[in-house]
């Protein structure tokens, strides 16, 4: 018997995928979707709507479902103690979360894992599912990187590695071996917008390709947690790569996931931006 795949959703259209994709396969959902996150869109799915802080009510409205394995999917933004409308089961939880909360997202994510495993459940992350999405290696599309470009990439390697070992962020950008921003709590978006602001003369420069210079690196933190933080690469994050005159976006071969991967590649060939999957254990890129 194939128990419901209980999935807990945030943000961005990965959870209704995979529900959709369940469904296909003769495999029933259901969906908690986190308040203030979720797309009103998983309302076509067995659903309930649950508050952060509603942990305990999230585990009774999985078993009352019979979902034995849950799927931690789409972006939450990090709550602030205060703001949070805790139940009993969020009230247990709340020293553990304290506890993981002084640290980064990784510890944090643990912690939550840990506390649904202690309930009996398994823990399983969305590529396992969502195989499809999981990036290639390589280059994708037909656009090049450029011998700056992956000296670009390679500098980027190396701060990605740094700052997951501190458990900061997974996005960083070099633009000519300058740092012009990494990833903290804000978001790969977030982080992007920002450069968009930047003066002009650090957002493009004189090149072969309309201006076009530096990379985005999306790299997972060593040791992370990927059932549940698999980096996720969507077409609004490349407009964004964009509109900051960058020349393209790397990612780990595996250790992403490409939403829509094949027209994120016919907008990079039409912006003239490079996609590549790399091997981080690799000496050079």
């Amino acid at each position: 018997m194939s128990y419901p795949l209980g999935i807990i959703a945030g943000s961005g259209p990965l959870p209704v995928l995979l529900a959709g994709q369940c469904r296909s396969q003769g495999r029933e959902v259901f969906i908690a979707g986190i308040i203030g996150a979720a797309s009103p869109d998983i309302a076509s799915f067995p659903h309930q709507w649950i508050g952060l802080g509603g942990v305990g009510t999230l585990m009774r409205a999985l078993r009352r479902h019979k979902c034995e394995e849950v799927v931690f999917i789409g972006a939450v933004q990090r709550p602030e103690l205060r703001h949070l409308k805790l139940d009993w089961g969020g009230l247990r939880f709340l020293p553990r979360y304290a506890r993981a909360a002084l640290g980064g997202d990784d510890q944090l994510f643990r912690a939550l894992i840990g506390e649904f495993e202690s309930q009996g459940f398994r823990v399983s992350g969305a590529h396992e599912y969502l195989t499809d999405l999981v990036a290639p290696g390589g280059i994708l599309g037909a656009i090049q990187p450029q011998r700056e470009d992956q000296a670009d990439i390679a500098r980027a390697l190396d701060v990605a590695r740094a700052m997951g070992a501190l458990d900061i962020g997974q996005g960083v950008v070099v633009r000519r071996g300058l740092v012009l921003a990494v990833e903290a709590a804000e978001g790969t978006d977030a982080m992007l917008v920002r450069c968009v602001s930047l003066p002009p003369g650090l957002r493009a420069g004189s090149s072969t390709r309309h201006g076009r210079r530096g990379v985005l690196m999306k790299l997972p933190k060593p040791g992370q947690e990927r059932r549940v933080d698999m980096p996720a690469l969507g077409i609004t994050t490349l407009r964004l790569a964009a509109e900051a005159g960058l020349a393209g976006i790397a990612f780990e071969a595996g250790g992403a996931l490409l939403v829509d991967g094949p027209t994120m590649i016919r907008e990079a060939d039409a912006l003239n931006m490079f996609l590549i999957g790399i091997d981080p254990n690799r000496s050079s890129v």
